[in-house]
């Protein structure tokens, strides 16, 4: 009935003993991950060494979860026969489902929780009847409760905005990209005065801040802070490995600046005044210290900086860094209004 019919009976008739013994050619591969299995493991191993832990959540939610934490909310990709209406829509953001764990742990007492996810979102751009939904990798946490448990030489240490933005920051310096963070109110969910969107070469690629306190209120959780970054856009923007550069053997010079600014000015703002100087040297730039009071006038702040400078092919001399300083001074008093204190 079949070409292997005929081609056994050939072989019956001919004889089996008389059929030479070949091994199968193939051709041997280096097995190696993928680009996107290698980013996973790295940002799991940066999760864990943060402290949290991984937990898988359900990607089918109610159709109000579904979109509540997206920044960019799409048309929602419902099933048509649901077996119950807290699983019949596909999820557009992953903390909604993260803060029903946060909840269910409190619920039980463990108050002290820190998890994350990596999983995928859907994006539906078209007729969610008739189109597939957009499958985005992204990475999420949330953290609630102390950071450190109170004993008798510690004082007990909640989490808050700026340990969840070190998480962040941690994971980028990791995968060396830089990314800028932006002040945001648009997020409905997230508290308005502790939420900023995450920029990277001018795309929005997630958010974090603390959820806003109503929000947490209707999930029964407390003061928790939460972050989402899409992982195809991280993906997409990773560079090949740098190659090894020799540490330098000339030492580094450090010099500090305090600057009085109008209190709203930003810390982003006074490192873009002071990048915008343009000194090659600058090899890094640290904030140690704000301060505001009366002595300083109402609507104005005192911030400080160490800033540190090395060539990496000869000694600095005084002069140099002073020229250094005097370029950099002159783009805060410019740029930001800055007044040297």
């Amino acid at each position: 009935a079949i070409q292997a019919d005929l081609v056994e009976e050939i072989a019956r008739i001919y004889g089996y003993e008389k059929l030479p013994t070949t091994l199968p050619e193939a051709a041997g591969t280096a097995g190696e991950l993928t680009k996107t299995q290698a980013l996973r493991r790295k940002i799991r191993t940066i999760a864990e060494g943060a402290g949290l832990t991984e937990i898988i959540s359900y990607a089918l939610t109610t159709p109000e979860k579904a979109v509540e934490f997206a920044v960019t909310p799409s048309n929602l990709t419902e099933l048509m026969w649901p077996m119950t209406v807290d699983r019949s829509a596909l999820r557009q953001n992953m903390v909604s489902g993260m803060l029903d764990t946060v909840a269910y742990n409190v619920n039980r007492k463990n108050s002290n929780v820190a998890i994350y996810e990596i999983g995928k979102v859907f994006e539906q751009k078209g007729n969610p009847k008739e189109d597939l939904p957009n499958e985005i990798n992204t990475f999420a946490f949330a953290i609630s409760g102390l950071v450190a448990e109170k004993d008798f030489q510690t004082k007990a240490t909640p989490v808050d905005f700026f340990y969840a933005k070190g998480i962040v920051e941690a994971l980028f310096d990791k995968l060396d990209l830089t990314v800028d963070y932006v002040a945001t109110k648009d997020l409905a969910s997230m508290h308005p005065g502790r939420t900023a969107t995450i920029v990277l070469d001018g795309q929005t690629i997630g958010f974090l801040g603390q959820v806003h306190p109503q929000t947490a209120k209707n999930y029964g959780i407390p003061e928790t802070y939460v972050a989402e970054i899409n992982l195809n856009a991280v993906e997409a923007a990773l560079q090949p490995d740098q190659p090894f550069v020799e540490i330098t053997k000339f030492p580094a010079v450090s010099r500090d600046i305090a600057l009085l600014l109008k209190a709203d000015i930003t810390h982003q703002e006074v490192l873009d005044a002071i990048n915008s100087a343009g000194v090659k040297r600058l090899v890094a730039v640290k904030l140690f210290d704000v301060y505001a009071g009366e002595k300083l006038g109402a609507g104005m702040k005192s911030m400080a900086y160490s800033l540190t400078f090395q060539n990496p092919n000869d000694n600095l001399t005084d002069e140099e860094v002073a020229k250094y300083m005097e370029k950099i001074t002159k783009a805060l008093t410019e740029k930001v209004k800055a007044e040297v204190r």
